[in-house]
């Protein structure tokens, strides 16, 4: 059977984030992707590890964590 792969804007759509985001979790090698022409492509095995793996890694930030921010600490300061 041949796996469904999407175009990158498709899945960013269908996903709810934007492309560029979606682009640059592929540069970072935390998707796979396959190269056609000039079109990057994700195969559907692949986005759905993706997202398990998103689950099992929270990527909540604590407040305490917000606080320590670059901004922050200058506007608290500066």
């Amino acid at each position: 059977m041949i796996e469904r792969h999407w175009k990158g804007a498709e899945l960013a759509a269908l996903l709810g984030i934007h492309p560029e985001t979606l682009r640059r979790h592929a540069a970072a090698g935390e998707i796979e992707t396959v190269r056609v022409g000039k079109d990057r492509l994700y195969p559907e095995s692949a986005v759905q590890a993706w997202l398990d793996r998103s689950r099992e890694t929270p990527r909540v930030v604590s407040l305490a964590q917000r606080r320590q921010t670059r901004a922050s600490t200058i506007r608290r300061h500066g």
